[in-house]
């Protein structure tokens, strides 16, 4: 980073972004770093988005001497800026930055392609106060090292010694299964109630099955493997966590392969609902992060070099200059992550050991730390790091008072993750569930994937890829959990300030539980405006569907329907529901009719809920519904936005214009 730091502060022509504004300076500025780091003002002439005024301030002077500085420079070639946000929240731009085949060389430099000049990715940090560090830490060469066991210890002895909200709450706990190291070469399954000697702390193991046929629990080997197991059976991501347990002085891990019958439904249902429980009272869960299937191995891309920042100076105060996109490369959009069990298991842990791609991790409720900062990363305004890591974890008490901004920001980030058994998807989730309703003492106002107590501004949200309702009934329309398959959902933030037009009436859940043991889903009455609209087909183009408001048809529209099919757009319905047997219905005849919304024969409506206030675009919020022929319920479909009322009427003005109606959702 050494040289980083001196092509920096050498170059005269570069762009600099910065919280996804970009900023730019001509020939004859100053230089990016000269005796302190400068960050340009965001004063952008008219008609030139690429150049700012010339006008700066020291950076770190606006994070405070302890701050953090993220910066992104490269010599100013191209017209286009380089993607910061791309860079930071897109997995395939950050992984085609970092290939060989794009030129890029990993000598503390980041270096692109000519043609797009070059760039650099750092963190600033003040230098750790000297009193807290007992020892230099050098880092290790390998996995094997016993340094890396040493400091992982360090910082699990420093947890349970200091961290009140990292506790575990019930120490005795113990899984149904759990696998005994006996030495570095023999293992053997134990049945915990049946061996009171079984009372040792454990372990956690996250990793990635993959398509490996690696060896399972089944019934039929189940008295093979509590007789003894042989470490070398096991692949590569098995035996690096066992070795590095046995390090650390753990003789007891849980490995869900290996303590899941797999080919028994009864056993792994139970196991299921038990995961939150697994994961909360253990020791630590060890991630296997990097690997993306059991053959990996961890530190693929470790150069014991870069683990060493560059000090500088700066007006008097050390510094130490970090590659940035560490975090991203090793935690973020490491493969682990990708796994939605996953999703779970990390965020219920209290503390988490991760092996990176090129480093080791520590991560709990209350630190993040790392080889390159062994006692811990900076917690100050703008410090990317522990602000994307404090959110990877339940905090002990909700930290913020909005909880459906809390609970969007799970949804979203769950739906991400993938699955390989689409019948996983709420069990998977369900710890989160659980955590977070326990928590904010509304675990029994959980249904469907949304809590009743954010109804109905929860309604509002939609899918930003393709997405289809499941054949079978696996939820409510009105919640993200009747979607299949992979997709994305985008919940809206601070819905519950925005004034609401609709309010419901009555919930009422069906009786049927699924495998998370939650209700499947439920009907809601709700009672609002509603108002008659007509779908437009665009039969030369379908980017061009939409819908038009009947009493008023030059009312601009922004719509989002919730299902596509081979890239065009579907909707579907429950067909013939027997209200009177609803649960009944559900359970033994439910079937879901899909059509493409110019073959429907019955009625679209729109439900205002929310005003988004003085917002100059569309500011209304609502859903689009529709209601089949000979039915008496409706249905959501898709998400919709007006720019304004009919006949440019006032929020005010709604009632004495319109009557409010209660309608059944399904």
């Amino acid at each position: 980073w050494a040289r980083a730091y001196k092509v920096i502060t050498n170059t005269k022509s570069y762009t600099v972004v910065r919280d996804g504004i970009t900023y730019a300076n001509c020939d004859d500025a100053p230089p990016l770093v000269d005796d302190a780091l400068w960050m340009r003002q965001p004063a952008v002439p008219p008609g030139n988005r690429h150049w700012s005024a010339t006008k700066h301030r020291a950076s770190f002077q606006i994070w405070g001497t302890d701050g953090i500085l993220c910066n992104m420079a490269f010599p100013h070639k191209d017209d286009i800026p380089f993607p910061y946000g791309t860079l930071l929240h897109n997995k395939a731009q950050t992984s085609s930055l970092l290939t060989p085949e794009r030129n890029i060389i990993r000598d503390g430099l980041l270096v692109g392609t000519p043609a797009r000049g070059y760039c650099w990715t750092f963190q600033l940090w003040k230098e750790p106060d000297p009193s807290c560090i007992v020892q230099p830490y050098v880092p290790a060469g390998s996995i094997d090292d016993p340094a890396l066991a040493e400091l992982a210890s360090a910082w699990l002895k420093t947890c349970c010694d200091t961290h009140e909200d990292c506790q575990i709450l019930d120490p005795a706990y113990r899984p149904t299964r759990l696998i005994h190291i006996l030495d570095t070469n023999h293992l053997r399954l134990v049945l915990t109630a049946a061996e009171p000697s079984s009372s040792g702390p454990y372990v956690a193991f996250s990793h990635c099955w993959g398509k490996v046929d690696a060896m399972k629990l089944l019934c039929g080997n189940l008295a093979q493997l509590c007789a003894k197991l042989d470490l070398q059976q096991l692949p590569n991501t098995y035996q690096e966590a066992i070795h590095l347990c046995l390090q650390m002085g753990f003789h007891y891990i849980w490995i869900d392969s290996l303590c899941i019958i797999q080919d028994c439904d009864e056993d792994w249902a139970q196991e299921a609902k038990d995961m939150k429980f697994v994961y909360e009272h253990a020791a630590f869960n060890l991630c296997s992060a990097t690997a993306s299937d059991s053959t990996g191995k961890s530190f693929t891309a470790r150069d014991p070099k870069l683990l060493r920042p560059e000090s500088i100076t700066i007006q008097g105060e050390n510094f130490q200059l970090v590659h940035e996109n560490l975090f991203n490369e090793d935690i973020i959009y490491c493969p682990l992550r990708s796994r939605a069990w996953v999703y779970q298991e990390w965020y219920l842990s209290k503390r988490s050991l991760i092996l990176g791609s090129h480093q080791l991790w520590w991560h709990c409720r209350q630190q993040l730390a790392c080889e390159i900062r062994p006692t811990g990363v900076p917690k100050v305004p703008g410090g990317r790091w522990w602000e994307e890591a404090r959110t990877l974890k339940e905090a002990t008490a909700p930290t913020h008072s909005d909880d459906l901004n809390e609970w969007n920001g799970r949804v979203e980030g769950y739906t991400r993750t993938n699955l390989t058994r689409e019948t996983d998807r709420l069990v998977a989730f369900s710890g989160i569930v659980q955590s977070f309703g326990h928590s904010r003492g509304i675990i029994h106002e959980y249904m469907a994937g949304l809590w009743r107590c954010h109804l109905p501004a929860a309604l509002c949200w939609r899918p930003i890829t393709h997405a289809q309702r499941s054949a079978v009934y696996a939820g409510p329309s009105w919640s993200w959990t009747s979607l299949a398959g992979g997709f994305h959902v985008f919940m809206y933030s601070n819905l519950l300030r925005e004034p609401c037009y609709a309010s419901v009436e009555r919930i009422s859940p069906l009786c049927n539980k699924g495998m998370d043991g939650f209700s499947v889903g439920g009907v809601i009455n709700i009672s609002g405006y509603l108002f008659e609209i007509n779908y437009v087909y665009g039969s030369d183009n379908p980017t061009e569907d939409s819908f038009w408001v009947a009493e008023d048809p030059h009312l601009e529209v922004q719509l989002f329907l919730d299902e596509h099919a081979e890239d065009d757009e579907i909707m579907s319905h429950l067909s013939e529901p027997d209200l009177g047997d609803f649960d009944h219905w559900v359970r033994n005849k439910a079937v879901r009719k899909a059509m493409h919304p110019k073959d429907a024969r019955g009625q679209f409506f729109f439900l205002l809920l929310l005003d988004r206030g003085g917002i100059p675009y569309f500011r209304f919020r609502g859903l689009v519904l529709y209601q089949p022929l000979e039915q008496q319920t409706f249905y959501r479909v898709g998400y919709m936005n007006w720019r304004r009322l009919p006949q440019e009427i006032s929020p005010d003005q709604l009632s004495a214009q319109y009557s409010r109606r209660t309608i059944l959702i399904l």
